[in-house]
């Protein structure tokens, strides 16, 4: 957690900036937490969650309008479908994992979660090579009733091991999750931050709308 006072004095921005940006719906209410202190109460912020939408407005203020940006940074799912053609155009996917989808899932279209889930799951071929296409395929099958039912972005794919086995858990990001102790954390990716960066990055080009 980071207090108001130091959030300020940390990302330059002003007491007034903080609370339009609040209003304009860039900064959710409910990261505005009241916490009792020595001096009565203080409000405090999700240190990490603040400080990336904070350096995020900041980037693109001059390039966007508010509502836009409000738009962009929605923890909302966006409605766009996508085709596969779509696939070249988004450079954080792994192309090795888009025969997941097209072949064993037989499918054309995809809708804004199912992308997000193949760029959550690119990073992790990335960073963890030794991982198999067949733990994809049993993974991404193992969460997919689930994901397809989500209605906000707000989410974190959490990968987990044992024994020479992978495991995909999606936990909403306002939940404390308490799993087997034998289980090992590998990764934990949240989905809200690839679906700001993907909204922004790719806004013109994927023609994005909330």
């Amino acid at each position: 957690m980071i207090s108001k006072k130091d959030l300020l004095k940390e990302t330059g921005i002003s007491y007034g900036q903080l609370y339009r940006w609040k209003r304009e719906n860039l900064i959710p209410e409910e990261w505005f937490i009241k916490q009792s202190s020595f001096t009565g109460q203080e409000t405090f912020f999700p240190r990490e969650k603040i400080l990336s939408r904070i350096k995020a407005i900041q980037e693109l203020k001059d390039e966007y309008s508010l509502e836009e940006l409000s738009k962009m940074l929605s923890p909302e799912i966006s409605q766009r479908i996508f085709t596969k053609e779509d696939f070249s155009v988004i450079e954080e996917i792994d192309m090795d994992l888009v025969p997941i989808f097209l072949n064993d899932f037989e499918k054309s279209n995809f809708d804004f979660i199912e992308i997000i889930i193949i760029i959550a799951f690119s990073k992790l071929k990335k960073e963890f090579y030794e991982i198999k296409q067949e733990h994809y395929i049993s993974m991404i099958k193992g969460i997919m009733d689930y994901y397809q039912k989500l209605k906000s972005i707000e989410y974190t794919l959490m990968i987990y091991y044992k024994s020479k086995e992978y495991y995909a858990v999606l936990c909403s990001n306002n939940s404390t999750l308490f799993v087997d102790k034998s289980l090992e954390l590998i990764k934990a990716i949240k989905l809200d931050e690839i679906s700001n960066i993907i909204k922004i990055k790719y806004k013109n080009s994927l023609n994005f709308k909330s």
